[in-house]
């Protein structure tokens, strides 16, 4: 099973290119966990609220400088995974996730 902070490459379902570099976010509690997962698109064009990847890598990387797309959330079958090649920090997750969040209308303070 693939680790929350994964970055992967898979099969792009909605884009120009076959295969594209995506950040994992779900983590074990997820009901399909090793079997599917939640994932944030990543592409080399930064757009506001895009967060950069440079410096956040814990190991490995990518070739190009990469920005984590949080609008962009897809659910990657294990089988749709080509190969796992980086793996990023805390801080990047957490940023993601909260963007994420936020875009579905989730106000933690509100809980």
């Amino acid at each position: 099973m693939l680790q929350r902070g994964s970055i992967v490459v898979a099969a792009d379902p909605y884009g120009q290119t076959p295969r594209r570099p995506y950040l994992i976010v779900s983590d074990e509690s997820h009901p399909f966990a090793g079997e599917q997962y939640i994932a944030a698109g990543i592409t080399t064009k930064e757009y506001p609220p895009s967060i950069s990847l440079a410096g956040h890598f814990v190991e490995g990387g990518l070739s190009e400088a990469s920005f984590v797309s949080p609008w962009a959330v897809v659910s990657l079958r294990e089988v749709d995974i080509e190969r796992a090649v980086a793996i990023v920090d805390q801080t990047v997750l957490r940023t993601t996730t909260e963007q994420i969040a936020r875009f579905i209308g989730y106000d933690a303070t509100s809980s």
